[in-house]
C-alpha cells in the first residue's frame, strides 16, 4: 500500500481508511488504547503482525517449524489462529478492535472473512499485507517499505529467493536491535502522555485522550525534535561544533527521518 499523506491525514485526524470495499481501519484514539488496555492492544499488535521470525522460539519443534517455514507469513498467521485458540481469541478480538468487524479465518482457500461470509468481504494476503502495514504505521512499529509477499503461483525458484530475502531481513531486524541503545527504555506509556500533556501545546490531562495514537507519538516526536534542536542551537551559538545534522530544524518529515 502507498502510504499517501492522505492516509496520513487521516490517521493524524481519526477518520476511518478504507481498505477497498472489504473493510475500514479505524486510527485509535489515545483513549480508546487505554480503555481497551495499552497491554491488551500491544498483544493484539504482536499478534495481527506475526511473522516467522517471531516464531524461531524452543517452544516449537523442528518438525513443526519446518512445515511453517513453508508457509508464506499471511498462510503461518492462518494455521497458528487455527490451532491455537488463544491467538485465534486475540486476533479476532484485535481485527474488531482495528475494523469494529465480526472476522472468521480460512486456511483453503487462505483469506480472512470481514464481517457476514455472505456479504463476501475477503481479506487475501496482498489486503492483510496493506492492513498490517496500516497498523505498523498507525503505532509507529517497524516496517519495511516494500512488502515481500510468497504468492501461490510464484514459480518454486522464486518462492525460495523470496524466503532469502525475508530471512534476510530477518537477520538484519535482529542485529539492529541488539545494537540499539534506548536511554528511554523504561518510561512507560503513562510517563509520556503525562510528558505531553505538560508541552504548553493545547494538550492536557481532559483532552489528550481525544486524539489519535499517531497524531499523539508524532507530537511526542517532533518535541523531542524541537527541543534538541534548541539545545543544540544554543551549544552551537556559544561556540560549540557540531555535526550538520545535529543542526536539522524539528520542522521535517516524520517519514524521512529513518526513525530518529
Amino acid at each position: 500500500m502507498n502510504l499517501t499523506d492522505d492516509i496520513v491525514l487521516k490517521m493524524q485526524k481519526g477518520t476511518p481508511i478504507l481498505l477497498d470495499d472489504i473493510c475500514a481501519f479505524y486510527p485509535s484514539t489515545v483513549g480508546e488504547i487505554v480503555d481497551e488496555g495499552y497491554s491488551v492492544v500491544q498483544q493484539y499488535l504482536s499478534v495481527l503482525t506475526l511473522t516467522h521470525d517471531d516464531l524461531n522460539n524452543e517452544n516449537i519443534d523442528k518438525e513443526a517449524r519446518k512445515y511453517l517455514n513453508d508457509l508464506s507469513d499471511f498462510e503461518c498467521f492462518l494455521v497458528l489462529t487455527s490451532v491455537e485458540p488463544e491467538l485465534n481469541n486475540l486476533a479476532k478480538r484485535g481485527f474488531y478492535f482495528f475494523t469494529h468487524e465480526e472476522v472468521n479465518f480460512s486456511f483453503s482457500p487462505a483469506q480472512i472473512v470481514i464481517g457476514p461470509p455472505a456479504e463476501k468481504h475477503f481479506l487475501n494476503e496482498a489486503k492483510f499485507c496493506d492492513f498490517r502495514q496500516l497498523l505498523q504505521k498507525m503505532f509507529f512499529l517497524d516496517q519495511d517499505n516494500d512488502a515481500i509477499i510468497i504468492y501461490e503461483n510464484d514459480e518454486p525458484f522464486v518462492k525460495k529467493l523470496k524466503r532469502q530475502m525475508l530471512e534476510g531481513r530477518a537477520k538484519t531486524k535482529k542485529a539492529k536491535q541488539k545494537n540499539k541503545k534506548d536511554d528511554f527504555s523504561d518510561l512507560r506509556f503513562s510517563d509520556l502522555v503525562g510528558s505531553v500533556a505538560i508541552n504548553n501545546c493545547g494538550l492536557n490531562m481532559e483532552n489528550i485522550w481525544n486524539i489519535t495514537y499517531y497524531a499523539f507519538h508524532d507530537q511526542l516526536k517532533r518535541m523531542g525534535w524541537r527541543d534538541q534542536f534548541n539545545i543544540n542551537n544554543r551549544a552551537a551559538l556559544a561556540g560549540a561544533k557540531l555535526k550538520k545534522e545535529q543542526l536539522q530544524h524539528w520542522m521535517r518529515s516524520i517519514a524521512s527521518s529513518n526513525k530518529t
